[in-house]
């Protein structure tokens, strides 16, 4: 049985659109997940204060899901420094006897995006920050593997800031072999999970990778940072729609 959080509304970032041709592309649907233990709406306004939610209104446009999982602790303390609650995650994590990491209750989370797109998508890609990026990138390296979301069309790429592979041993096989799904990275030099960030980027075989000099956060992009980003989306509008 869900939880009433996993069937919240959509939120989507309002950002300024620029005028279109008349042979503009559709914007790209694009499933977003938040981070541990905070929300959508957080999630967005991260979107906002970074600024990318005017720099790509135009390419995209992002729904924001609540993760079905009220917060089993407090939220991080950067996060309450700055964001008022509810807060949310998508599991918790404990450690077995053999030091392994096991995610708690992920499984409800898992049906409840399935359950999420049946009722909001179809959605061409995903993003997510943190937790919400490992979760990003087991969705299409698994969803790839024929392993879950049997049922919904086919999410075709994967924008992952802060991410990292999944470790809890029932999810971890999903990433190997290397998935085709088109994954871009973006990854702060000075974030404490650059290095299993890193390490994500080699489960993809295209992955394309944007770095900035900041720490764990959405970071605003200029120059040719924004520039890369903007590319990889476009390549992704020319990809036919998902289909089951």
């Amino acid at each position: 049985m869900l939880l009433l959080a996993s069937v919240v509304p959509p939120t989507v970032v309002c950002g300024t659109t620029k005028p279109s041709s008349p042979m503009a592309k559709p914007k790209l649907r694009v499933l977003a997940l938040h981070s541990f233990r905070t929300s959508d709406k957080i999630f967005q306004d991260q979107f906002l204060i970074s600024g990318l939610d005017k720099t790509l209104s135009d390419l995209w446009e992002p729904v924001f899901m609540r993760a079905p999982l009220p917060a089993s602790g407090p939220p991080p303390s950067d996060v309450a420094a700055f964001f008022p609650g509810p807060y949310f995650e998508w599991w918790n994590m404990e450690k077995d006897a053999e030091g392994r990491s096991c995610y708690l209750r992920w499984r409800e989370s898992l049906e409840a995006v399935e359950e999420y797109i049946q009722e909001f998508g179809p959605f061409d890609g995903v993003i997510g920050f943190s937790q919400g990026s490992i979760l990003a990138s087991y969705l299409v390296a698994a969803q790839a593997r024929g392993l879950i979301l049997q049922q919904v069309p086919r999410l075709r790429f994967c924008v992952l800031f802060a991410g990292a592979r999944a470790g809890d041993p029932d999810l971890a096989g999903a990433y190997f072999p290397r998935s085709t799904i088109p994954s871009l990275h973006i990854i702060g030099d000075t974030d404490y999970m650059s290095r299993a960030s890193n390490d994500l980027i080699e489960a993809f075989e295209t992955s394309q990778v944007i770095r900035h000099p900041r720490g764990h956060l959405i970071p605003a992009l200029k120059g040719p940072e924004l520039q890369a980003f903007r590319d990889f989306l476009r390549a992704q509008q020319d990809v036919p729609d998902s289909s089951l």
